[in-house]
């Protein structure tokens, strides 16, 4: 097994009125590319364990000259058939960027999964 990367650049839209905002929509647009380091922060043994579409909400946006961190919450769901039940739990993740001229630049690099049976 060999570590994963998730990179990613996200435009920036001038037009909007702060760089805040600017940053908020762009990451929001972009939530369908973060679902594979959603499954690394949350990630169960569960092979029915799946990310929630459109349950992203973004809780902050820090700006620290280039480098930007947001903070998100993301609902991820184990369906239990033999219960027929649905487990929704909300987690947290720490979004990390470089901010580039009207640009956001991610490069997350996370370990392999590691399991005792490998």
């Amino acid at each position: 097994m060999s570590e994963q990367a998730l990179s990613l650049v996200l435009a920036l839209n001038p037009e909007l009125p702060d760089r805040e905002a600017q940053i908020h929509a762009a990451v929001k647009a972009a939530e369908s590319e973060f679902q594979p380091l959603f499954y690394e922060l949350a990630w169960t043994d569960d092979p029915h364990m799946t990310i929630v579409p459109d349950s992203m909400t973004i809780k902050d946006i820090a700006i620290e000259g280039t480098q930007v961190t947001v903070v998100v919450d993301f609902n991820w769901s184990v369906f239990q058939a033999c219960l027929i039940v649905e487990n929704v739990t909300k987690n947290e993740a720490k979004l990390r960027f470089e901010l580039k001229g009207d640009a956001l630049m991610m490069n997350q690099v996370f370990p392999p999964r590691w399991r005792y049976d490998n």
